[in-house]
């Protein structure tokens, strides 16, 4: 492992083609040199870099989708539809990844790469899971904390569509040569990736306190639809769909995924081993799962409280050094889809959080939530005649310029880096901040250092980590780094979302970056 993955010393590219399918070819990565730090001074014209006294080393990690990849409960089978069933709305795009076995390796790779930093403190900002499930989250939280890691389900035996004995070439099958990723698009064959990737293996841990959040893959279903028993005990038992059922009406699938959720699990399927820790958890639940842990870096519960797993709430303050405070916000909408909202009784706490928290002699404030301004707009389920229970970005936006202290605000969803600054009518605002996913291509991570500086100027100093596995994974990767290397690879050459030609690693101000806010007061 690399020391710290910083992207100020080196950084990754596309290189020369490895194979070459019948489509187009299979890429490795090549060495580039480092990307030095810009100057965003957005809020604060004409400022400039200067000596000054650090508040805070703090890392943000976000959409890990640690998957359970051969529950019962996934859409992987309804993927192979998205493209030609429109009806599907984008919902089972992103429900098989030919890297998805791996996602724990890279993760864990990752949080040793952080573990080196003398963080004060990691902020996850939601989909650290991908179906809502409870050994999902005994997983990643096992990657966090440190300790041994189960990557698969039902006894470590990996028995899901990548496997040769599922017979269906549509999926990349690693041990055979004959599916349609090898044959159109390069992918490797490698017999030993499987049963390597199904073994237990030892997580460092990322050695610092972390914060969790909600995204809408830790509680729903798919990260769409709600939970509920009857899709609880499709998880938990014997039967794998592998087809959707007849009747299903063609520009009808998400509807129906929405409205009767086991009605597109009920089509042809294949005997499974069963597994009752595939057990479904909901708000509650999931804050319930980070509360029971023991040990680890803490804080208890990663934050979430007592009164959140009372009330089914995700949102929380937490103070992780003098003169900061940090606000998790719970942006999932109960009701079902994707994007999110906030309800009002949560804004109202936010709102007066932010005037107790107003003033010179003030901490400043980072909030933090799963979704961001362009994904806060989710009305579904929520009565026409009556939309006033939740509320969506503007206002969101509003209540957090309406705090001078309020400094950053980091979310996910988007799988992409991006920054955007926010002005403050009279001046000075705040820099949202949205950090690329862990499952899908730059596979990257943030680190984001507070600065009071002695002219007055608040630095945040943003700097994109690489994970510090092998740029290469070798002819027959096994262990945690090399699988972890090729999680990466695998990843930039994603067919469906397009991998490293989507542009999800953002620009040069999206990434290293002095971020240049003025302090109140």
């Amino acid at each position: 492992m690399r020391e710290h993955g910083s992207t100020t010393e080196r950084t990754l590219v596309i290189g020369r083609p490895i194979r070459y399918g019948l489509e187009h070819p299979y890429f490795g990565f090549d060495e580039a040199p480092g990307e030095a730090h810009g100057v965003r001074a957005d809020l604060v014209p004409g400022a400039v870099v200067g000596p000054g006294r650090p508040l805070l080393r703090s890392a943000h990690l976000t959409d890990l989708h640690i998957a359970d990849t051969q529950s019962p409960l996934r859409l992987d089978f309804a993927a192979k539809t998205a493209i030609e069933r429109p009806g599907w709305g984008g919902a089972a795009t992103y429900a098989f990844r030919a890297n998805e076995l791996l996602t724990s390796h890279a993760v864990a790779a990752m949080v040793e790469t952080l573990s080196r930093l003398e963080l004060d403190v990691a902020v996850l900002t939601g989909d650290s899971v991908d179906n809502a499930q409870f050994n999902e989250v005994e997983v990643y939280l096992s990657v966090m904390d440190g300790g041994v890691v189960r990557p698969v389900s039902a006894g470590g035996v990996y028995h899901g569509p990548q496997s040769p004995g599922w017979g269906d070439p549509w999926y990349w099958v690693p041990e055979t040569g004959d599916s349609r990723y090898q044959r159109l698009w390069g992918y490797p064959t490698l017999p030993q990736v499987i049963p390597a990737a199904s073994k237990p293996f030892d997580s460092p841990g990322v050695g610092a306190p972390w914060l969790a959040c909600l995204g809408n893959h830790d509680a729903l279903v798919g990260g769409t639809t709600a939970p509920s028993r009857d899709l609880s005990l499709i998880a938990t038992g014997d039967s794998k769909p592998v087809a959707l059922p007849d009747g299903i009406v063609a520009g009808e699938e998400l509807t129906t995924f929405l409205a009767r959720p086991s009605a597109i699990f009920s089509g042809p399927a294949r005997e499974v081993s069963p597994d009752p820790e595939r057990h479904l958890v909901d708000t509650a639940g999931y804050v319930a799962a980070h509360r029971a842990r023991e040990g680890g870096p803490g804080p208890a519960g990663h934050g979430f409280t007592e009164s959140n797993q009372d009330t089914g709430t995700g949102y929380f303050r937490h103070d992780p050094a003098p003169g900061v405070c940090i606000l998790v916000l719970d942006t999932n909408h109960r009701e079902g889809m994707w994007d999110g909202s906030i309800d009002r009784e949560q804004l109202s706490w936010l709102a007066d959080e932010l005037r107790a928290l107003t003033g010179p002699d003030q901490p400043v404030v980072i909030l933090a939530s799963h979704h961001g301004t362009p994904s806060m707009g989710n009305g579904y389920g929520i009565c026409p005649d009556s939309p006033a229970g939740v509320a969506y970005a503007a206002e969101l936006l509003e209540v957090a310029l309406s705090c001078p202290n309020v400094v950053l605000w980091l979310n996910g969803h988007h799988h992409a880096n991006r920054i955007v600054a926010h002005h403050r009518r009279g001046g000075g605002g705040l820099f949202e901040v949205t950090t690329a996913s862990m499952t899908d291509y730059p596979t990257q991570a943030r680190v984001l250092e507070l600065i009071q500086q002695d002219d007055g100027v608040l630095r945040i100093t943003s700097t994109i980590v690489d994970h510090g596995a092998p740029l290469d994974p070798g002819p027959e990767p096994t262990d945690v780094a090399e699988l972890a290397s090729l999680h990466r690879q695998l990843a930039a050459n994603d067919v469906w979302r397009g991998g490293a030609r989507y542009g999800l690693g953002g620009t040069p101000v999206d990434r290293n970056v002095h971020l240049m806010v003025p302090l109140s007061g």
